[in-house]
């Protein structure tokens, strides 16, 4: 999923003539302008980033000696988790 700039969006709907009484071509001209509409926020590539992050801090909790610091690293995997969760839910409880 991906969400789109909207300022950007209602500039093309201006430049593409949506708002002059043109039927034939609207639906062309939408599908023409969400699929060239600039991405504000991926949400998959925003979660494939923690995913990648989070795996790293399993490996260093792998690689950990210290008690205090594996306690660190598992509070940071728990963080992310939870910040996964989050962006994969879109804010929304």
């Amino acid at each position: 999923m991906r969400l789109i700039d909207a300022d950007a969006l209602k500039e093309c709907f201006k430049e593409l003539g949506w708002f002059e009484p043109d039927e034939c071509d609207r639906e062309i001209k939408l599908e023409c302008i969400l699929n060239s509409a600039p991405t504000a926020f991926d949400m998959d590539k925003v979660v494939e980033r923690l995913e990648e992050m989070q795996t790293k801090r399993e490996e260093q909790l792998r690689a950990c000696a210290d008690n205090d610091m594996a306690d660190y690293f598992r509070c940071k995997m728990s963080a992310i988790a939870e910040v996964i969760e989050i962006v994969k839910s879109g804010g929304i409880e």
